[in-house]
């Protein structure tokens, strides 16, 4: 990419920033992170009993199950498992 394409590029964020209501681009990528972080939460993320949601190609959950034994193992959930979770967060 050679700079005046870099420099028109650049301008395409600020325009598309400045109408969108934000100050900088900067501005504009903190509110798109802050709503994809939302969004991730609205999947199953339960930090207190221990279950996340981890992106890969498509969304994983995991549960955290700590044994008597002192081992900890991270267990995938399987797809009823989430529904029902879903399931009671709604309720």
């Amino acid at each position: 990419m050679t700079m005046n394409s870099a420099r028109a590029f650049d301008r395409v964020f600020e325009a598309l920033s400045r109408s969108a209501g934000f100050k900088s681009p900067l501005e504009w990528a903190g509110q798109v992170a802050r709503e994809i972080e939302v969004d991730a939460n609205a999947v199953v993320n339960d930090p207190v009993k221990g279950i996340y949601t981890v992106y890969e190609m498509v969304p994983k959950t995991y549960k955290v199950e700590r044994h008597e034994d002192g081992s900890i193992l991270h267990r995938l959930l399987t797809e009823d498992e989430v529904k029902d979770l879903n399931k009671k967060s709604d309720s």
